[in-house]
């Protein structure tokens, strides 16, 4: 994971920067149960987990 963790004391923190510049905890979940009941056929151990809004 890299990103910011979208929180209230991380809001507080980055008050500047948009919506898109946080990963929200419930889509960290989402991937993680992703991750742990992927189909056998298609299997990867290899997960990244970005904030959308991140330049690169």
């Amino acid at each position: 994971m890299d990103g910011v963790i979208d929180m209230p004391w991380t809001r507080q923190r980055y008050k500047d920067k948009p919506d898109d510049f946080f990963i929200k905890p419930a889509s960290i979940a989402d991937e993680a149960f992703h991750v742990a009941h992927q189909d056998r056929s298609a299997w990867s151990f290899n997960v990244e987990i970005r904030p959308f809004g991140e330049v690169w």
